[in-house]
């Protein structure tokens, strides 16, 4: 079995050689990042430039960097370097990505979705850190390795359940973890913009993003990472299209058929 490691946390995290140590001894691997920390670029794919691509050594690792996007790192991996992955993993995100809004937006999850629109299952794995050497606590680290490397076994064995694409998996600091595993929804929507006004040293208006949370629903990601502390295991599809009722529903409303 082959296995793509990326992240957009770029090569320096530790949490991407986190999940390498977690099934190196599973599997063919290859591991490819971003030069940059490219958080939140989402879908973003690279039209206008052209793009680096070298392999170097990190903390004693071999790893392939680009200067693209996320996206552009697992066409590079399958396209240039012929590395075609029965499995990509993603992670480990620093910060947790809760929320379809969150998904959106993550560039992690952003990798992961795009080996499933190829037809690749694949695990976004996202923590609730805020810097790099959070990913030294060695408890922590050992939750990380145990859950990554079960999930990827399981899948090595059975594959991924029909109509699930992504597997958007959220792991709690060490301190708020109470030793549960929830397989929830995402919720919808985390936040909503609010923003406030400010001046800039040259006395121009701007404004500074303030996120005003939403009241998370039962049963959802969001309720079970933040309320009970638990682990949260999403099982994403990346088809967006409607209902087959749905289609015919618009199909009239088109036709004038309902007014």
């Amino acid at each position: 079995m082959k296995v793509l490691l990326s992240n957009d946390d770029s090569y320096l995290s530790p949490g991407l050689y986190l999940l390498y140590e977690s099934v190196k001894d599973l599997c063919d691997t290859l591991m490819i990042s971003t030069q940059y920390p490219k958080s939140a670029t989402g879908r973003e794919i690279t039209f206008d430039k052209p793009l680096r691509l070298y392999k170097t050594k990190y903390l004693g690792y071999e790893v392939f960097v680009t200067d693209g996007t996320p996206i552009d790192a697992i066409h590079l991996a399958i396209e240039v370097l012929g590395f075609k992955p029965d499995l990509v993993l993603s992670g480990v995100n620093v910060g947790e990505n809760l929320s379809l809004q969150h998904i959106f937006y993550s560039g992690t999850v952003g990798v992961a979705i795009e080996a499933a629109l190829m037809g690749i299952p694949a695990i976004a794995v996202s923590a609730d850190v805020y810097e790099f050497s959070d990913f030294y606590n060695e408890n922590f680290r050992e939750l990380i390795k145990r859950l990554v490397r079960m999930l990827t076994i399981n899948t090595m064995k059975f594959g991924f359940p029909k109509g699930v694409d992504v597997l958007s998996i959220n792991i709690p600091r060490t301190e708020h973890f109470r030793n549960c595993y929830r397989v929830v929804r995402a919720a919808r929507i985390r936040w909503r913009a609010r923003y406030r006004i400010d001046r800039d040293v040259r006395g121009n208006i701007c404004y500074w993003l303030q996120g005003e949370p939403e009241v998370s629903e039962v049963d959802t990601d969001v309720y079970s990472f933040e309320r009970e502390g638990c682990v949260t295991i999403s099982p994403i599809t990346v088809d967006l299209n409607s209902s087959p009722e749905m289609l015919r529903y618009v199909e009239r409303l088109v036709s004038g058929e309902i007014s």
